[in-house]
């Protein structure tokens, strides 16, 4: 502690000059960051806040940028600065016009000097040491590592078991139970759900079963995150790396309560995650680990779990494996082997699905955007629609109907009206009858369809929207098909507290920080001549893109686990070596499923 004291003294007493420059830059930005984003903050929080804008602005301001550093650093601050500012433009209390503009500059050139400080602290840090395996076989330190894992998730699974149903679970099980499949819903974990719970269902043991279901899923889930912890052992990652790993993992109870929750997202952002740390070691060894057979069975079975475990897990895997193409090594068996498969579950999940009447009816997820925009415009100016743009979009809902349905935050309301015409939407005439409308108001009504969008996409975008609790009691759906919410450790101690602590400590830091923080990882690595390195990110970016684009549901957590997931490894692959062998750091551990 003393060193690190002693450290930051040295670097403001070597750049005294600029510390009244850098006061001012931290100082202003601290104060409208936080006026702006509309949050009061403790402060001992708002001390620790300036103190880390300050030592960043010195950095920022010994030197004059780059024309690389100025141009990624300029881009984030500016795309932050907007998200930060776009929510009073929603709110009412800010308009798009001059002074927004005006607004946004100033605090866009405060952070600049911040974030390239940042960029330069992080772009010197010295590379993790050659790496050594561990003494013994990898099974043994992954079954270690998920045992300590298992044992932190403990309590939430004795307070908060045997499982945490929502209104989507209910619908898996009724699928699951009494048929009707359509992929809305995975059908591979709907099948998973009724391999497991269907004996218990029938012979009356559902809560037995659910015990079983909610520990495998939980177990599996800790695996998946211990793998990300051994992974960074091999490669080259001390102890106290993983032991930092292993304390968000268990002290933040939001990990636990995520891996009990009857749906696919757990499993889906965990096979994201593995599938991030194989490229990750893929970019390395520029695709040469693809030459082998291990390498792309693993690979090919990473690349059909994210396809079957979600929707948008092809078009994923689809532009990885274009991008892999870049990599000379791993060209040829992305055209033999990874295209094939990809063609091969497009035709499952399409014309087959089709014929067996699988395919979900819900087209409207992917056209969220527009239909959300112009029901904004139909709640707000019901007059901007002429009548024959009246008579087509009621084809798919009529002008009032969108007016009384909206809601800021989701479109679930107008997709879900009972005026809403999901048979013609689901043709290509529905679709065309949309988006003529769209196009034809958006010339005089952007400013509309801006802030319809960014209330919208608030949680995914803005730095100000609060993380919040992810315990999800879902009290609606508690009790369904026999499954109640039964805490062990108050029935056989009396204690009720620890229920109740658990949950407090389910609070994550906001989504879209963990998005940025992500990008800041990615421009580090442009800045450190390390670009084929963000083929780790690759898919990471593209959930968040989907969900600015698409917005297709409200904001929960679910949709960006795999961040959550990814942050110890993010950090980890700052310091791991650009280069590496043929096959990997560590041939025995290197993506291994």
């Amino acid at each position: 502690m003393l060193s690190s004291f002693s450290y930051a003294e040295a670097f403001v007493s070597r750049h005294r000059r600029l510390v009244p420059a850098a006061g001012v830059v931290s100082g202003l930005f601290c104060a409208l960051f936080l006026l702006w984003a509309c949050q009061v903050w403790s402060p001992p929080a708002f001390c620790l806040f300036w103190g880390i804008c300050f030592i960043c602005a010195v950095r920022g301001l010994c030197a004059r940028p780059s024309r690389r550093e100025g141009l990624a650093c300029g881009v984030l601050a500016a795309v932050f600065c907007f998200f930060t500012l776009g929510q009073n433009a929603v709110a009412g209390t800010m308009q798009f016009d001059l002074s927004f503009l005006a607004f946004w500059v100033l605090l866009s050139a405060l952070l600049f000097p911040i974030l390239l400080g940042l960029c330069r602290f992080l772009t010197h840090l010295p590379a993790a040491d050659s790496p050594t395996a561990p003494a013994g076989p990898l099974w043994r330190q992954l079954a270690l590592y998920t045992g300590i894992i298992l044992v932190l998730w403990l309590p939430v699974f004795l307070c908060w078991g045997p499982v945490r149903l929502d209104v989507d679970s209910v619908q898996l099980l009724e699928q699951a139970f009494h048929g009707g499949l359509n992929d809305a819903h995975p059908i591979l974990y709907t099948l998973l759900l009724r391999l497991i719970l269907w004996p218990f269902y029938k012979l009356g043991l559902m809560e037995l079963g659910a015990y079983l279901f909610g520990f495998l899923q939980m177990t599996t889930v800790a695996a998946m995150l211990a793998y990300s912890l051994v992974w960074m052992r091999r490669r080259g990652a001390g102890l106290i790396a993983v032991g930092l790993g292993f304390a968000l993992f268990g002290g933040c109870t939001m990990y636990a309560f995520q891996s009990l929750v009857v749906w696919k997202d757990p499993l889906f952002n965990g096979v994201l995650l593995l599938y991030c740390l194989f490229l990750f070691d893929t970019a390395r060894c520029k695709g040469e680990n693809l030459q082998q057979k291990s390498g792309v069975i693993h690979f090919v079975v990473l690349t059909l779990l994210l396809c079957f475990l979600r929707g948008n897990g092809w078009p994923i895997a689809a532009v990885v494996c274009l991008a892999l193409c870049a990599l000379r090594p791993a060209r040829r068996r992305i055209l033999t082997v990874l295209l094939p498969v990809l063609i091969g579950v497009k035709l499952i999940t399409g014309p087959v699905y089709g014929a067996l009447g699988l395919q979900s009816t819900l087209t409207a997820e992917a056209w969220a955007v527009p239909l959300q925009q112009l029901a904004y415009v139909a709640s707000s100016e019901p007059e901007a629609f002429s009548p024959q743009q009246a008579e087509t979009i009621a084809r798919v809902i009529p002008v009032e109907a969108m007016a009384q349905s909206y809601s800021p935050i989701t479109v679930d309301p107008v997709k879900t009206s009972s005026e809403f015409n999901a048979e013609h939407f689901a043709t290509l005439q529905g679709k065309l009858d949309l988006l003529s409308v769209w196009a034809q108001l958006l010339p005089g009504h952007w400013q509309s369809y801006l802030k319809a969008w960014l209330a919208e996409v608030a949680g995914y975008v803005s730095p100000r929207f609060d993380g919040g609790s992810y315990s999800f009691p879902y009290e609606g759906s508690n009790g369904a098909f026999g499954i109640t919410s039964k805490d062990i450790v108050l029935g056989l101690t009396g204690w009720a507290g620890l229920r109740d602590e658990l949950e407090a400590r389910a609070v994550f830091v906001p989504p879209a920080l963990m998005a940025y923080g992500l990008l800041l990882c990615g421009v580090v690595q442009l800045l450190r001549r390390r670009a084929r390195l963000l083929l780790a990110y690759l898919p990471l970016y593209l959930v968040w893109f989907g969900l600015v684009v698409g917005a297709p549901n409200y904001m929960q957590i679910r949709y960006l686990l795999a961040f959550a997931y990814f942050i110890p490894c993010a950090l980890f692959t700052l310091l791991a070596p650009a280069g590496a062998s043929k096959v990997g750091i560590d041939e025995k551990a290197a993506s291994i499923v």
